[in-house]
Order: structure tokens, then C-alpha cells, then sequence
């Protein structure tokens, strides 16, 4: 399997796992209770064994293939939407760290259950700038993924057939994933405000409370941001050393009209 193929393979993987969370986000339009009823087999399909390493593992060895990409490539001047995909895939990282160390890092380690109440509660009711960067986030995922597959697919036969409907879907269903997440805050909101203790039963409910006050998963966190600014430093160092390497052997080709020109050997 080549690597064009192993990108494909992890990238379909990622957008599966993403389809299906902004599927469960969209359930908010109906109701807190419908998004964690979602929530049950979504955890199934994916926090699992099988589903955990095929995410995990695409995870990573999609980092890995974008860093390979830009240390392989002679120069780093590409077109519009090849730039984008990658600028955008390279914002992926940093904003899902806090994501990842507050619902499945700290379900692991200390048995929080993140359910959506808790996770509305917090990036809506409690921060309402997380919110805003975990919907930074999706719209950037989205629109990364969505970027790769249509370059995949795009000379496929049956594409053109259903391109219209495919860009209808990719449009649509980030939009009914927020506006679902705004009901559900608005739900947070409302029973807040008839039950001032909700908030407390709830941490109770989720076992938010045996956190305390969570050093380690910053900790956690800051050093997933520290390894990836070190792995891209890594690539362009090691980008900076090939060409240094490169014009030491340089050699000159001469042509019969008096052109000169410098190449690698």
C-alpha cells in the first residue's frame, strides 16, 4: 500500500469519526436526552478497541503523513487549495488537545463521564470561548476533510452524478451540528435557571469531582502543543539541512546555445 493510498485510508477513517460526532451534535435540535441517547452508540462504535486504535492510529499516521509531505517537497510553493488543506490540517493538533484531555483523557484516567449535559455545561454555560474554539475546530476539520475527499474522488465516474448532493451534505451538516449545539445550550441554560443546584448533581452524576484540580491533565495537554511545534520545527530544520546538503553537489549542465544551469546530482 502506498502512501497515497494510506492518506486516503486514515483520512477516510478521520472523517467517519466526524460525521458521525456532528450527526450526534445535530440530535441537540431535538434535545439534550436525544444527543445522549446519540452519544451511546457513537461510544460504541468508536470507544472500543478496534475503534479506538483505527481512530487513534489514523490520527497519528495522518500527522505523520502531512510532516513527510512537507519535509518531501522540494519547494513549499503549491496551489491555493493544496496550501489551505494543509494550513488547515496543521490547526487540527493544538485546538483538539484541550478536547481530547477533557473528555477521553480524563475518562481514562479518572472515570468522568462526558456526557453531553457536562460538555454543553462547560463550553457553553461555564466558557463560552471554548465553545467558540471547539467550533473553530469543526468548521476546520470539516472543511480539511471535505477538501481531501473531493480531490480523492473527483475523477471517479459516478462522482459528477451526485456532486451537487454530496456538497449539499457537507454544507448542511455542520450547520444542523452547531445549531444543535446552541439548542443544547439553551436546554443547559433553562435548567439552570429552574434548578440552581443542577450544576452540582451533575458533576456528582459524572463523577466531575475526582478531578480536582486536574495539574496532570494540563500538564497532559501542554506537552501534546510542546511535541507538535517540536515535530514541525524537526521537519523544516531537517528541510533546511537537505538543501544545504543539495547545493554542495550541485552539478553544472551547459547547453549549445550558452545556457548555464545549476542542478541537484
Amino acid at each position: 500500500m502506498n502512501i497515497r493510498r494510506i492518506r486516503l485510508l486514515t483520512g477516510s477513517i478521520l472523517f467517519s469519526y466526524l460525521t458521525t460526532h456532528l450527526l450526534n451534535h445535530a440530535l441537540g435540535l431535538f434535545s439534550l436526552e436525544a444527543m445522549e441517547a446519540g452519544r451511546i452508540w457513537f461510544l460504541a462504535l468508536w470507544r472500543n478497541p478496534v475503534g479506538t486504535t483505527a481512530f487513534y492510529g489514523s490520527l497519528l499516521t495522518h500527522f505523520g503523513l502531512a510532516l513527510w509531505a512537507i519535509y518531501q517537497r522540494h519547494h513549499l510553493r503549491m496551489p491555493l487549495w493544496e496550501g489551505l488543506q494543509l494550513l488547515l490540517g496543521l490547526c487540527i493538533p493544538p485546538l483538539l488537545a484541550v478536547h481530547f484531555v477533557g473528555t477521553r483523557l480524563a475518562y481514562e484516567w479518572y472515570g468522568v463521564e462526558d456526557v453531553y449535559a457536562k460538555t454543553v455545561l462547560a463550553l457553553w454555560h461555564n466558557t463560552p470561548v471554548l465553545g467558540v474554539r471547539q467550533s473553530l475546530l469543526i468548521a476546520i476539520a470539516w472543511t480539511h476533510g471535505c477538501i481531501g475527499l473531493f480531490f480523492s474522488l473527483r475523477l471517479r465516474p459516478w462522482f459528477s452524478r451526485y456532486r451537487i448532493w454530496l456538497f449539499a451534505a457537507a454544507l448542511l451538516l455542520p450547520v444542523l451540528a452547531l445549531l444543535g449545539f446552541v439548542q443544547a445550550g439553551r436546554q443547559v441554560e433553562f435548567s439552570i435557571a429552574r434548578n440552581p443546584a443542577w450544576i452540582e448533581q451533575l458533576k456528582q452524576a459524572t463523577n466531575a469531582a475526582a478531578i480536582g484540580d486536574g495539574a496532570d491533565l494540563v500538564w497532559v495537554h501542554d506537552a501534546i502543543i510542546v511535541g507538535f511545534w517540536s515535530c514541525l520545527a524537526l521537519v523544516l530544520i531537517a528541510r533546511v539541512i537537505r538543501q544545504i546538503a543539495a547545493r554542495r553537489s550541485l552539478i553544472r549542465i551547459s547547453y549549445p546555445d550558452g545556457r548555464k544551469v545549476h542542478v541537484p546530482r
